[in-house]
């Protein structure tokens, strides 16, 4: 699997910037349904009667990978045609940029609700492709580009995605980035579309147990 080492307030982390693959221990994975913090978060879609949530780190290539990828096809299968709704939330775990960024997505929410997760996907999908990725000259032409105003989405934060990422990894099943969950429960692989379904189906529920598949 791939594996990053992420470094959290001085506090060393071995975390798995995530891909398909599971680690090759061999054990078994339980399906765990978590209480979410994100009733008054604004979502991706008005109606639906499941919830799909999308927990990342603005840093991590996995993450813009999941964006460029399977975004879509949620939007397409469930957003669209209504049967579910979407949330991302973001964590500091990677490095400043991370910092700045979910600061700057959290402001956002709250500037610029109706626009917040296309400007979400926007920074997701530049990571890895701009030079000042993820410092306050970047978050200025981000600014521009979507008529709000810098100093807005700069205001400080009570270092929110930190806190974020402290529940997350300790609390709610976080053990790498991406991670996703659907209607609380956690998938074991962040990039299944055929999982996510199943959730929904009432195919897999909380409690279920599977076989972590070796490399």
């Amino acid at each position: 699997m791939k594996r990053l080492l992420l470094i959290l307030l001085g506090v060393t982390m071995l975390a798995a910037c995530g891909t398909s693959e599971s680690d090759d221990r061999g054990e078994q994975f339980t399906y765990t349904r978590y209480e979410l913090p994100l009733e008054d978060k604004v979502a991706l879609g008005e109606t639906g009667d499941h919830e799909i949530v999308f927990v990342f780190d603005y840093s991590c290539p996995w993450c813009k990978k999941w964006m460029e990828s399977v975004l879509p096809e949620i939007e397409s299968r469930w957003i669209e045609t209504g049967e579910a709704t979407f949330k991302g939330q973001p964590l500091v775990l990677l490095n400043e940029q991370s910092q700045l960024l979910a600061s700057v997505d959290a402001n956002a929410e709250q500037v610029m609700p109706e626009r917040y997760y296309a400007l979400q996907r926007h920074i997701g999908l530049d990571a890895e492709t701009v030079s000042d990725f993820g410092t306050e000259a970047y978050v200025h032409r981000l600014a521009e580009t979507f008529g709000v105003d810098a100093e807005a989405l700069l205001a400080p934060q009570v270092d929110a995605g930190i806190q974020n990422a402290r529940l997350y990894t300790r609390d709610l099943g976080v053990e790498y980035v991406p991670t996703v969950y659907v209607d609380g429960i956690k998938l074991l692989d962040a990039f299944s579309l055929e999982e996510m379904e199943r959730v929904m189906s009432g195919e897999i529920e909380a409690g279920d147990q599977v076989e972590m598949p070796k490399e």
